[in-house]
């Protein structure tokens, strides 16, 4: 504000007084115009969370429907595995990773898996891998792939007890409208029972750089309305408590 204000003389109380006045309904201009901006930004971000709801409620029924036949569904999970050795390295062979920062897929919802998978394909998620990936996968091969590894259990992964009952509160509060109280997920949101901490640990500290307005931009690997309102308040040991306490989950 004050720099876009001119230079001006002060000769004594009365001009003083004038450019407090000045000044002060300058201050309450700009507070109207960030209330504004703030009020625009929050009903972008609302109406980009209706749209990622109403293509998940789209891709559950596709989901849906090869599932609800049981050839379909057993002609999916052999497909699925057979596309899934391209996965097998990072991901390990049954969905669940040998690598720590590496997310499991084992037991994950199918319509979340094939709702990323898409994202991963349209790059509005971004790694190289996953991009190259699931850009060259078909829908069929989409949809079997998350169907096999929806119906692979996932395996329990190591985590810190006490770190995990710090945690449990946090999760308590802002975690289990979307993921449950058992963290499994329902309607095509994501399953995080059982995850590896690392993994989560740093999913949730980009969302809050991301929210913060922190994020390099070349390291956006993701974008989520409603994970960064949930993560922007969170410290450092907030998020490696509530990691430990999701991986707890079985």
């Amino acid at each position: 504000m004050i720099t876009r204000m001119r230079s001006v003389a002060v000769l004594g109380v009365m001009s003083i007084l004038t450019l407090g006045a000045t000044a002060a309904v300058a201050a309450t201009s700009d507070e109207r115009l960030a209330q504004q901006l703030g009020q625009q930004l929050k009903q972008e971000d609302v109406a980009r969370e209706e749209a990622i709801l109403a293509e998940r409620v789209r891709l559950l029924q596709i989901i849906k429907q090869v599932e609800s036949d049981t050839t379909e569904r057993a002609n999916a999970i052999a497909e699925g595995a057979d596309r899934s050795l391209l996965c097998a390295s990072c991901h390990g062979r049954d969905g669940n990773s040998k690598q720590p920062d590496t997310p499991n897929l084992a037991s994950q919802q199918p319509a979340y898996l094939l709702e990323q998978l898409q994202l991963f394909a349209t790059g509005q998620r971004k790694n190289f891998v996953m991009q190259s990936l699931a850009s060259n996968f078909n829908t069929t091969d989409k949809v079997n792939l998350a169907i096999y590894y929806s119906s692979m259990p996932v395996q329990p992964v190591p985590f810190d007890a006490k770190l995990a009952a710090r945690g449990k509160g946090t999760y308590d509060t802002i975690c289990f409208m979307c993921h449950g109280t058992n963290g499994k997920g329902e309607e095509g949101f994501a399953r995080i029972a059982g995850q590896k901490p690392e993994y989560v640990i740093k999913s949730l500290q980009r969302y809050r750089a991301n929210a913060l307005g922190k994020s390099d931009p070349e390291e956006v690997k993701r974008t989520n309305p409603r994970m960064e309102q949930v993560t922007q308040n969170l410290s450092d040991e907030d998020i490696r408590a509530l990691a430990n306490y999701i991986a707890s989950l079985r």
